[in-house]
């Protein structure tokens, strides 16, 4: 038995696409029977819309935020209910409030409500603590008067929960709601959202010139999902049109295009099906995979359909033409989709579990893509192309288009051969100026970046940055050992009123409160006595437990101080972590019994953003080295490895280099992106260096190897990346900016590629080969068209 097909660039793989030859039918009804199971899977599918999955990982700083989200399950679920209008501090304006409190408490889904209207003045003499604001609202006078000095001296509230008036008077309050646990699911969750903000409308609809909106995360969360879905159907949907439409517009044949567009549709059905029954969810980089999947697809089938078209032309039929597609282009397109589905599995090399399952979902979709391809075009081949006489007489009519980009082909191989060395030097110098500046790209990572632009949460909480200077929860989680207690040993609240103290020093922090400030307080109000363990845990006894337990969880020996920060980046967030950091370390005494940690999603957004996208920046640069490798191996050539660094690495540095000057830097979504597209621009390469190949073996003159390769590979080459990129394009339509940019720097690579493979890639191959590549490649059995 002959093993010369371990020699093929593909490894023998292509030759699957011969079995669909030999029983087309059976084919056929394989190929149904494992779309019917696939769908079963795509029922599977659910949607994971949480922030903090993204920087899930066994590091230290994430089982610090677990614990702490654990002991204090509302301080990452508040929903922010923000009332603004001028003079809130008027009757009118806290009745408004007040209305709006108490309807909020009767919403089912709400736990508890927390305002200015919760908290509690400072103990009389009998111990009792009354309401800060009495039940019925003083008019404007004196008593009124005393109201309002309450508010402003309660360390819980003016600042926090109700801001100071802006220049034109304009301020805002807070209604803090805690939704209850049960409330997990994204529909319970949809629809307590809709069920808050009706409340809060009708009860302010009889207060005029006040308004009403929501922020926090789990608003943020509900419109991810939103526009999740909204992605999903337009991407496939805009995807599928896109990719049918250029294949019509070229080939102009019924059948050819029906052929080449059931590629793409099999093969998102099958990825989804296998991520589905494989336990998979949607979140906001898998939801890329449908149209990653279909651009793919589209292209190898292309590839294949444009090498058929050309063999039945020449005289072969349907089943020959097939037969030598499969033999000439399968081999090419198998290398394209292992070298692909190393780029994305290269995206594994992160701390973050989400980024990982997005690379080896990506990954396994790229091979059911070329799964799909190399079964589903021979079986549509033998079974549809039945008069290849008529096609043949036909041709003529329908092969316009393709004839203008194989003129333009010849032309552009005409030019590029008197000027190959000083496109050769272009090419290089580009390549080593744009790696230059693509080096001096530093990660940054914005919380709102990841959420849909133009959204109630973002604009809400930009409010709350202005008037309260924060919205983004900061904690500092504080536990002692058992057999202490808050109420008894002073130690305790000394501690948590030193980290709280700390905490509201530091610049970038603001709205802090803790236990700390109520025991600050009673100890200003009341005297020493009041802010003794004791007296302290009495006080604490007469506040709601909705209330005390966003402070305390005394069962599990813990307590909380949180601040608000600003939306910023990641980079200006560290400063601010480290600074509370070093003065905890500073001011705490040595061998206290203590454990102080600061977390929560900015305190972790801000460590794991830089180290994660670093550890993808290198992710992708073994990519590129284990690529070139690989094409080496397939080649079984280094010539052919070293002709491949100079078009692959120049479109990862030239996305790379327009982001240096724009004066952006590397987010998940734009590492992501240039990974992503260099495992479909390789792709050019190889399929060039493969007809190369193929062409050599009949010439020995090396520049009409390239000229005769740029006529066949150019215009397919040119067309594919037409579908990639308008395939990419309708990312542009995304309500989030991480899918934005990750679309904008996929189609600015493969663009950039394909210049590279038409125009530097074959100046390379003449200025620096002089024999044949491959030379152990086996030929193919008959001249391909």
């Amino acid at each position: 038995m002959s093993l010369n097909f371990l020699k093929s660039l593909g490894f023998g793989i292509e030759r699957v696409g011969l079995l669909p030859l030999r029983s087309p039918w059976i084919a056929l009804l394989v190929i149904g029977i494992f779309s019917a199971f696939c769908a079963t899977g795509v029922m599977k599918l659910e949607t994971d819309d949480a922030l903090s999955d993204l920087f899930r990982s066994d590091s230290e700083v994430f089982s610090d935020y677990k614990a702490m989200s654990k002991l204090f399950p509302s301080s990452e679920r508040d929903v922010l209910v923000v009332i603004e209008g001028n003079e809130l501090l008027s009757p009118t304006g806290l009745a408004a409030i007040r209305d709006v409190h108490q309807e909020l408490e009767f919403v089912d889904s709400v736990d508890g409500a927390l305002s200015l209207f919760s908290m509690r003045g400072a103990p009389n003499k009998e111990g009792y603590a009354p309401p800060m604001i009495p039940s019925e609202i003083p008019k404007l006078g004196e008593g009124f008067d005393l109201v309002v000095k309450g508010i402003k001296e309660h360390p819980l509230v003016y600042g926090k929960m109700i801001s100071e008036p802006g220049k034109n008077g304009e301020q805002i309050a807070l209604v803090v709601l805690s939704i209850k646990n049960e409330i997990k699911s994204s529909k319970d969750m949809s629809s307590a959202m809709s069920d808050v903000r009706l409340a809060a409308e009708q009860a302010l609809e009889p207060y005029k010139g006040y308004s009403v909106d929501v922020a926090g995360i789990p608003v943020m969360r509900q419109e991810i999902k939103s526009a999740i879905k909204r992605d999903r159907l337009i991407f496939n949907t805009i995807g599928f049109i896109v990719g049918f439409a250029i294949s019509l517009a070229f080939f102009r044949r019924p059948t050819l295009v029906f052929i080449a567009s059931v590629c793409p549709a099999l093969s998102v059905l099958w990825s989804l099906g296998l991520l589905g029954h494989m336990g998979f969810q949607l979140n906001t980089f898998v939801n890329v995979i449908p149209p990653l999947v279909m651009v793919i697809a589209l292209s190898d089938a292309m590839h294949m359909v444009y090498s058929i078209r050309r063999n039945i032309t020449k005289g072969l039929d349907r089943f020959e033409a097939t037969k030598m597609a499969v033999l000439n282009v399968g081999p090419a397109c198998v290398l394209t989709s292992l070298t692909t589905s190393l780029a994305m599995a290269s995206l594994a090399y992160t701390d973050s579990g989400l980024i990982r399952q997005f690379g080896l979902a990506a990954a396994l979709s790229t091979l059911m893509a070329f799964t799909a391809v190399i079964l589903v075009v021979p079986t549509l081949t033998a079974l549809m192309m039945r008069n290849e006489d008529k096609f043949r007489a036909e041709e003529h009519k329908h092969s316009k288009a393709l004839n203008w980009l194989e003129d333009l082909s010849g032309k552009l191989a005409n030019w590029i051969t008197p000027r190959h060395l000083a496109m050769t030097i272009i090419g290089i110098s580009m390549a080593v100026l744009f790696s230059i500046m693509h080096s001096q790209l530093n990660a940054q990572y914005r919380l709102s970046d990841q959420v849909p632009t133009g959204k109630d949460s973002i604009e809400t909480s930009s409010r709350i940055d202005k008037f309260l200077e924060g919205a983004t929860p900061l904690h500092i989680l504080v536990e002692w050992p058992e057999g202490k207690s808050l109420r008894k040993d002073p130690e305790i609240l000394d501690g948590i009123e030193e980290a709280h103290r700390i905490m509201e020093e530091q610049a970038g922090v603001a709205n802090v409160w803790s236990v700390a400030a109520l025991r600050k307080w009673l100890r200003d109000n009341e005297g020493a006595e009041a802010a003794s363990p004791k007296s302290l845990g009495e006080y604490l006894d007469k506040m709601p437990v909705h209330l005390l337990t966003r402070f305390v969880n005394e069962k599990n020996n813990a307590a909380i101080i949180t601040g608000r920060v600003p939306d910023i980046d990641a980079k200006d967030t560290l400063p601010i972590l480290e600074g509370i950091k070093a003065e905890i370390h500073k001011n705490l005494p040595e061998g206290h019994e203590l454990s102080i940690r600061v977390t929560g999603l900015s305190s972790v957004s801000a460590i794991q953003s830089s180290t994660m996208i670093n550890q993808l920046n290198r992710g992708l640069l073994g990519a590129i080295v284990m690529v070139i490798i690989l094409i080496g191996f397939a080649f079984r050539s280094r010539e052919v490895a070293f002709l491949s660094i100079v078009p692959n690495l120049l479109p990862i540095a030239a996305a790379g280099a327009g982001l240096y000057l724009q004066n952006l830097g590397l987010e998940y979504a734009s590492v992501i992106g240039l990974t992503v597209a260099f495992g479909l621009a390789v792709d050019d390469s190889i399929h060039f260096l493969n007809r190369l190949h193929l062409e050599r073996s009949r010439t020995e003159s090396q520049q009409e190897a390239v000229k005769n390769t740029l006529l066949h590979i150019g215009p397919v080459l040119m067309l594919t990346t037409a579908v990639l990129v308008c395939g990419l394009a309708v990312t542009i339509l995304s309500e989030l900016p991480s899918m934005r940019q990750f679309g904008s720097l996929a189609m600015t690579t493969l663009i950039a590629a394909l210049l590279a493979d038409l125009f530097i890639l074959p100046a390379i191959i003449i200025s620096t080969c002089r024999e044949k590549l491959g030379r152990d490649i086996t030929a193919p059995e008959k001249p391909a068209a």
